[in-house]
């Protein structure tokens, strides 16, 4: 197995809104809404009140579209990515992977003709682990969607002809009870991309499941020390200076704060990050971003404060108030993030969506310093209660990354926020 380093689409997203099953807490296009955009300047822990709300453009166009469901309701998002088939076009289309209230697994998919259609791929999923999309075909990349099942780790990808579903089995005498996440990683500048897949197992700690040029490897990454509650993002982070990738696992901890999991898949490194002050109610995804003068790559967590409806960002050990939607100041839900290129400036910023208390979402544009909300509004009629995945697409490889923001609603409907 073999795979080029491009990765405008291959870093995860969480998007656990908090009915994913883990343990922390046809096509419609609706009418373009009304957008409101607005700057937050000045960071820290500062009150929302306190904070220079002030009119700043984004010269973008969000759309809304409502995808249906695939026969049974939609129980959580496994997660979405961008998918290239050269033999066909240039431009990535969209995967979307879900569970469906009959526990099998479905993949809602733009055709090349740019019809949407769901497909039944059977199975049983118990838990979400990720999806990502690999890049080793020479006609363009392939996606695996990776799940938990009666124990195993079970992957259902694409040969380049068909489906097929693998058992990744277990780390030996231990059960694997939940996902942490899927990436690729290259984790020497000589190595290509590689599939990486993180659970927890039932011995406390937490497992990745690897390709390492010829077989797939378990490997253990042990545990912080304290109970893993729930996953707060998996990123592949690339080190400028060698060239490789670290594979760096975000989790909340049973003693209530954030920790850090690195590992070269040698050695592990777990760091307690500890937690901004506020009563944390969930993740909002975990994105890098690079500045427009800067080479070095920045990972950041976002967290949810219930008990200020703050977003805040955990960056280089770091706890950063990125404030809460103007509307009513309050971040409901996390839906998740993604890293965005900047065409203009060649930098990376972080785009993390989440709900207000009045049923809209918003976009938050972090970029390490300045966050930028975006008023999305929300599909007509229907109320967003989870996050399933976000994506980027490109009309051609050299082409502005565009993201999709994908959603569950409360009657287990898929609704697309796209750019």
């Amino acid at each position: 197995m073999s795979a080029n380093k491009q990765r405008p689409d291959d870093q995860p997203e969480l998007s656990d809104g908090g009915n994913s099953g883990r343990q922390f807490p046809a096509d419609v296009v609706v009418p373009e809404l009304s957008r409101r955009t607005f700057l937050g300047s000045s960071l820290g822990a500062m009150a929302v009140a306190s904070l220079p709300w002030a009119g700043a453009p984004i010269p973008t166009s969000w759309h809304w579209a409502l995808h249906g469901k695939p026969g049974p309701g939609v129980t959580y998002g496994i997660g979405a990515v961008a998918v290239q088939d050269t033999t066909v076009s240039m431009a990535s289309r969209p995967f979307v992977f879900v569970r469906g209230d009959d526990s099998h697994l479905y993949i809602l998919w733009e055709t090349p003709a740019g019809i949407w259609e769901w497909v039944d791929q059977g199975g049983k999923v118990d838990r979400p682990v990720g999806v990502i999309a690999l890049g080793d075909d020479p006609n363009g990349n392939r996606p695996y969607a990776f799940v938990v099942r009666d124990g195993h780790l079970w992957v259902r990808w694409w040969n380049g002809t068909t489906w097929i579903w693998s058992d990744q089995g277990q780390p030996a005498s231990v059960d694997v009870l939940d996902g942490l996440g899927a990436v690729t990683v290259a984790l020497k500048r000589t190595l290509d991309l590689a599939p990486f897949a993180v659970v927890t197992g039932s011995d406390g700690n937490a497992w990745v499941n690897w390709w390492n040029v010829s077989s797939w490897n378990w490997y253990n990454m042990g545990s912080p020390g304290v109970a893993i509650a729930s996953s707060m993002g998996v990123l592949a982070v690339p080190d400028e200076r060698t060239g490789g990738e670290s594979l760096q696992v975000y989790v909340w901890g049973g003693d209530r704060q954030l920790w850090l999991g690195v590992t070269d898949m040698v050695s592990t490194r777990w760091t307690a990050l500890g937690g901004p002050p506020a009563v944390i109610s969930g993740s909002a995804g975990a994105a890098i971003i690079i500045g427009a003068s800067e080479v070095l790559s920045q990972p950041c967590c976002f967290v949810l404060s219930a008990s200020h409806g703050d977003l805040w960002a955990c960056q280089d050990g770091t706890w950063l108030n990125m404030g809460a939607p103007p509307s009513d100041h309050y971040a409901k839900i996390g839906l998740g993030a993604r890293s965005v290129l900047d065409m203009n400036n060649g930098s990376q910023y972080a785009l993390v969506f989440v709900t207000d208390g009045n049923n809209s979402v918003w976009a938050c544009r972090w970029d390490g310093t300045h966050p930028v909300w975006e008023d999305h509004g929300n599909p007509t009629g229907y109320t967003i209660d989870a996050g399933i995945g976000i994506t980027n697409t490109q009309t051609s490889p050299a082409a502005a990354w565009l993201p999709h923001a994908f959603m569950r609603t409360t009657d287990g409907l898929v609704c697309e926020n796209w750019q």
